[in-house]
């Protein structure tokens, strides 16, 4: 009788060469994205990626070459974009998407969302691909529909400065435009007002204060249905305004901005406003500074920049975000401007500059306001009047700085992320006529930017240490030059400082 121990058994030679193939087919795939030419940034994520860490003794044993390497290998593994794309699409498809809306937590996941209305509601936000009239200025009279509860280039900021906390409160997603849910502390608002009313009571009435916070476009295209979700920032600002001191002017951005939310105030795909939303902020403090703004349709040159994705498209990687898109309007006034730039430590020291970084393109499109942020860029103009202006402001009020360039002589517009010296005694030294303190709702009532308006006020530089190279001979005779140069103006040190 026939044994069936035999039965069971692989046909010879086939499970061999299968794990060979198997095995040469890994091989070659690790050797062959090891070979190619390693890509810089992520135009999906719009980023840029890890680099090849150096190897050290050190770097080896202590396990970190390791770590940043496998960060490098995954950041540059081949096809990465496409299979980046792929784990976005079966990420939405986790989630459910019903009446145009997906809204995403802090971790990115899919939140409950209330029951769909019975009807959709219309799209009042124009499509980034219609031309604006410029003359359009249609009111809104809906203001019940405001929610009724009040309460973030050049590298980006760690999380914690980020100008409008996308991360920690949400972020909604409507017919393809993003925006980011507002939550607001009253009292991180009351301590805002207060480092600025600090400021008034320094200068008096030798410079003129403002405060403009300015709000997000969850605010204004929310649907009805969903207003819950956010708190409002329309109360949210009024009530900063009101613990704001005698003689400090509350500039009221609002209502010029919620004139003409049929335009293209807001990015689809970014948290910033457009140059276009910075123009009708800049009429509301035109009005409230004492001076005629410029005409939109008229006294501009208006160019753009297409096909922009921001940041919260880099967050969500939502394929209807992706699918409406973006382009950066910005606005050029016909009168001289030139610009120059103070580097992170290097705050006394200025450096040649622009006033919009023409060059840039797709995902860096924001960027063509200032080039991005900075400890200080001074803009000096063709106006030859005496006056000059301070501003005090986080990213988005790059898009808003060069509109006074027809009404000051000089523009000093400051970080204050990154600004490192005292701003009181910058202003005093500088003859300032008017400072203004620009925030998005979320910046305005958030502790770290509230916290850094003191902190501005009186601050000392202290250049950073450097370690002595490990190269350089104890007996050279040749004198290290310092890091802390000291006081230098003129134009003599601008190639040498020019970074």
């Amino acid at each position: 009788m026939l044994s069936n121990h035999d039965d069971n058994k692989a046909p010879k030679g086939s499970f061999p060469w299968q794990m060979v193939v198997f095995t040469a087919v890994l091989t070659a795939a690790g050797v062959f994205s090891l070979l190619l030419e390693k890509p810089i940034v992520s135009e999906k994520e719009q980023r840029e990626l890890a680099k090849m860490p150096p190897l050290s003794l050190t770097s080896w044993f202590d396990g970190s070459f390791a770590k940043e390497f496998d960060a490098f290998y995954a950041d540059t593994f081949p096809l990465r974009d496409l299979l980046v794309s792929f784990s976005s699409s079966m990420k939405e498809s986790m989630g459910v998407r019903y009446d145009d809306v997906r809204i995403l937590g802090s971790t990115e996941a899919p939140v409950d969302l209330p029951d769909p209305p019975s009807h959709p509601e219309p799209d009042s936000r124009p499509e980034p691909s219609q031309s604006q009239d410029p003359s359009s200025s249609a009111v809104s009279s809906q203001q019940s529909s405001q929610p009724e509860e009040s309460s973030s280039s050049s590298s980006e900021p760690p999380a914690q400065e980020d100008d409008i906390g996308v991360n920690n409160s949400g972020i909604f997603i409507y017919k393809g435009m993003g925006m980011s849910l507002f939550g607001g502390n009253a009292s991180v608002g009351r301590v805002y007002a207060e480092n600025i009313n600090a400021y008034h009571q320094v200068f008096g009435d030798s410079v003129r204060v403002f405060d403009m916070v300015v709000p997000t476009s969850a605010e204004f295209y929310l649907p009805e249905k969903y207003k819950k979700l956010s708190n409002s920032e329309k109360d949210a600002i009024q009530g900063i305004y009101s613990h704001l001191a005698p003689g400090v002017t509350g500039v009221d951005a609002y209502s010029a901005i919620a004139a003409h939310t049929d335009e293209y105030l807001y990015f689809n795909t970014d948290h910033h406003w457009t140059g276009r939303g910075a123009y009708y902020a800049y009429t509301a403090f035109a009005k409230a500074a004492g001076f005629q703004p410029l005409d939109i349709g008229s006294d501009y040159d208006i160019r753009k920049i297409e096909n922009f994705l921001g940041s919260l498209y880099r967050q969500t990687q939502d394929s209807k975000m992706l699918e409406r898109g973006d382009y950066v309007e910005y606005f050029i006034p016909a009168v001289e401007a030139s610009a120059s730039i103070v580097f992170k430590n290097q705050p006394y020291v200025k450096s040649p500059w622009t006033v919009w970084a023409e060059s840039v393109s797709g995902g860096n499109g924001y960027l063509v306001f200032l080039c991005g942020d900075a400890p200080m860029i001074q803009i000096d103009t063709g106006v030859h009047n005496g006056k000059s202006i301070v501003v005090v402001k986080e990213s988005y009020g790059n898009a808003f700085a060069p509109f006074l360039i027809p009404h000051y002589e000089h523009i000093y517009v400051v970080d204050e992320r990154h600004f490192q010296t005292s701003l009181v005694e910058f202003i005093q030294n500088n003859g300032v006529n008017d400072l203004l303190f620009l925030n998005n709702a979320f910046s305005a009532m958030t502790g770290y930017h509230a916290n850094n308006l003191q902190k501005l006020m009186y601050q000392v530089y202290v250049p950073p240490v450097e370690e002595p190279e490990e190269s350089q001979p104890e007996n050279s005779s040749e004198e290290d030059e310092p890091k802390w140069r000291g006081v230098r103006t003129g134009e003599d040190d601008e190639d040498e400082d020019d970074e």
